[in-house]
């Protein structure tokens, strides 16, 4: 079973596509957990995990959807693996963005991530023994817990597979925090995801 945890603070008017989009799924053996809590993002995932059924873990964000192929692309991907990637394509109210840096076709590598995301969050699935085992997201931050995690998940040499298929719709909008903030706002965010990147250099992942 994959259970697809769904963390949000409130409903901002796309929960609804996001549960159709699970239930939509050519793949059928699943379950959503939604966690609706005033806390962090980390927290309320590592909440989600515990309440969990599933053997895998898929964390998808209120405001975005599962492609039909996204679960069976996934499944497939993770077999004999500890963590699975693929690729994205964004929709929504912003026509164009860049992406912070998604090597399409790449395992991602620890030297190449902590100078350069190269994993889209949403594009990941976990088995959930081994997020158990390396302590979950950390519940401390306030963004950028995705980016730990798969620091974290390379840094333990657990064993990441690609899949080169969408298996993630990203929804570009107002208030994404990658991609909405102001300078000021973007520049604080560059910094704090430096710091993140710089604890792994000092061998430091707690």
């Amino acid at each position: 079973m994959i259970s697809v945890i769904i963390p949000y603070l409130r409903d901002r008017g796309y929960l609804r596509e996001a549960l159709a989009s699970v239930e939509a799924q050519t793949f059928t053996d699943w379950q959503i957990v939604e966690i609706m809590h005033p806390e962090t993002q980390g927290f309320n995932i590592n909440k989600g995990i515990d309440m969990a059924d599933g053997k895998y873990i898929k964390v998808l964000h209120d405001d975005d959807i599962l492609p039909p192929n996204s679960l069976a692309d996934l499944y497939e991907g993770i077999q004999g693996y500890d963590w699975v990637c693929g690729d994205h394509q964004t929709f929504g109210d912003i026509v164009f963005c860049p992406h912070p840096g998604i090597y399409k076709g790449c395992l991602p590598t620890l030297e190449g991530m902590k100078k350069k995301n190269q994993v889209g969050g949403g594009t990941t699935m976990y088995r959930k023994d081994v997020l158990l085992e390396v302590g979950g997201y950390n519940p401390l931050l306030v963004t950028g817990e995705e980016y730990d995690l798969h620091l974290k998940l390379l840094s333990g040499n657990y064993r990441c597979n690609y899949v080169g298929r969408v298996v993630h719709n990203y929804r570009l909008h107002g208030y994404n925090k990658s991609y909405s903030s102001g300078p000021g706002e973007r520049e604080w965010r560059d910094k704090y995801i430096k710091e993140i990147a710089d604890k792994y250099d000092r061998g430091n992942n707690i």
